[in-house]
This record gives C-alpha cells, sequence and structure tokens, in this order.
C-alpha cells in the first residue's frame, strides 16, 4: 500500500518551509512518501528565454552546519537541453521553499533519499505528456529532466534559491498542480540488505523532519521499501561475493509514484537475510518507497 500524506494548496507549502526553517535553526530531516504535498500552480506569463543547447548540471550547494552534514555527498542532478523544443516560459512556482524541503531531505538522510515533485493535471483538458520544466533565478533557465508521468528530482541550487528563483513549465496557467515525492538516491549497483534497512531509517527520519510537529500524529510513515516491475515475471538475486544464494521473484501487487500498478519484492527493513548479501536488480526494476 502506497503511503501518501495530503498536504493541500499554497499555505502548507509556505508552512512546510516555515516549519524547515524553523527546525533547521535548531537541528535537522524531509520528503516521501509524504506521498502528497500540493504545490498549488502560480502562472504568470515570462518572456520566451533562449533555450541553451548544451547538458547542465546542478550541483548541491547545502550550507553544513556540523561536521556530519559537511561529511554529506553532493547532490547532482544532470539535465540536458533541447535546441528543437520552445523553452517553458509561464511561472509554475516559487523554487525557494521547495528547495527549502529538498535540502532538509537531502542532509537528514545522509544523502540516500531525494525530494522529487510530480506533476499532476490540474484541469480536465490538461496533459503532462510534453511537459517541461526549467528552474530560472536571475539568469537563463536551466532546464530539468522530466521522467514519464511528470515526475522531477528538486536540484539544489542555494544562487537560485537566494534570488528567489522559480519554476517555469510550458503549460498555462492553473493546468498543472504537484504532489511531493521521496525516492531513494542509491546507485542501482550499490543496494545490499544493510542498504535496504539503511534507506528505510533515512525516510523515515526524512518525513518526521519535514512534516509540521501539529501534523505527525495524523500523518503515515514510510512502510517499506520494494524494487518492482511494470510486468510480472522478473526477480532480485540475493548474492554472497559472485556466489547466488536466492532467487525473490517480484510479484506484490503496488502502484509507483504516478500510480501505475507495478509487481514488487517488498522489504520491511526486517528481513533475516545476512547485511552483507547484495541485490541485484534487472534491468527493468525501479526501487520505491512505500
Amino acid at each position: 500500500m502506497r503511503i501518501w500524506i495530503a498536504c493541500a494548496g499554497w499555505w502548507c507549502l509556505m508552512s512546510l518551509g516555515q516549519a524547515q526553517a524553523q527546525d533547521h535553526a535548531a537541528a535537522p530531516a524531509v520528503s516521501a512518501p509524504l506521498r502528497s504535498a500540493s504545490v498549488p500552480p502560480v502562472s504568470d506569463a515570462m518572456p520566451p528565454p533562449a533555450v541553451p543547447t548544451a547538458t547542465a548540471t546542478v550541483a548541491t550547494a547545502a550550507t553544513p552546519a556540523t561536521p556530519a552534514e559537511q561529511a554529506l555527498p553532493s547532490q547532482t542532478v544532470t539535465i540536458t537541453a533541447s535546441s528543437d523544443a520552445k523553452a517553458p516560459r509561464i511561472r509554475f512556482t516559487a523554487y525557494r521553499e521547495s528547495y527549502l524541503t529538498a535540502r532538509k531531505v537531502w542532509q537528514v538522510s545522509s544523502g540516500s533519499v531525494v525530494m522529487a515533485l510530480r506533476l499532476i493535471p490540474a484541469k480536465l483538458n490538461a496533459s503532462i505528456d510534453d511537459v517541461r520544466v526549467a528552474l530560472i533565478g536571475t539568469g537563463a533557465p536551466v532546464p530539468i529532466k522530466v521522467s514519464d508521468g511528470g515526475v522531477f528530482v528538486v536540484p539544489l541550487n542555494e544562487d537560485i534559491a537566494a534570488q528567489d528563483g522559480m519554476f517555469l513549465v510550458n503549460k498555462g496557467s492553473g493546468e498543472l498542480t504537484a504532489n511531493i515525492v521521496l525516492q531513494p538516491s542509491v546507485a542501482r549497483d550499490a543496494w545490499s540488505v544493510t542498504r535496504v534497512g539503511q534507506v528505510l531509517r533515512d525516510a523515515r527520519r526524512a518525513v518526521r523532519a519535514i512534516t509540521p510537529w501539529y501534523k505527525r500524529p495524523f500523518a503515515n510513515d514510510v512502510q517499506s521499501l520494494a524494487f518492482c516491475a511494470i510486468e510480472r515475471g522478473y526477480a532480485l538475486q540475493l548474492m554472497d561475493g559472485e556466489q547466488l544464494i536466492a532467487t525473490l521473484p517480484m510479484k506484490e501487487p503496488a502502484v509507483n509514484d504516478i500510480n501505475q500498478p507495478v509487481f514488487c519484492k517488498i522489504f520491511d527493513g526486517e528481513d533475516k537475510y545476512p547485511g552483507h548479501y547484495r541485490v541485484v536488480l534487472p534491468e527493468q526494476a525501479t526501487v520505491l518507497l512505500l
């Protein structure tokens, strides 16, 4: 069962930003199946900016306050521009509130979980099939990679956050809204039984960190981590070095971040396999927090 934490309207997003800023001043955490924190669309037409034709990289520049935070890896999101597509020019939402929440998620999870936004049509005639997103500050807009289904990882760019930057979309005013989604950021070849348990604990800390105290008694937590595929018939392999220990079918039904049905092997963090066993994913697998 997927975990959703509803958070409606611009007021919610501002509350998250304020709560994060207050928490950060005292002691830092972050976004997940906090699967739903609504980001209301805002729509001011912008003049069409020039589209870059090269690959750009947005890197994390989180301001560490402790030695533990200084040890955090940098978050890097690679984005590729397309010279034959018109640049997004409609203001969707302010960047700073999303940046503060995403930075808290990254810090609290020690870089093992990232915050993403899932774009959702807000009108019956709206579509996200061809949606494009860009982040703009005082300079040229930076294109953001959007996956199938309208999900994109919120990049961490301190400079653009300080410039009161914004997200732009290639849709009309009020056509889109968004939910917050938490995603694991572990490399596909770095999974082990121990790592599964660590990511689950990090994700739960992140959810608590970005959930205002007065909503925590009613908030759903992350229950499990799942390796999933859209079709049946795939399986994970547990490896001890080069020795195959077990084949685990991915057959438990669930839904992914865009509400598509998937078939999964689900871990709840209490699994009895030795922690050093490597988890080998089929190429078709994705990793979800449920």
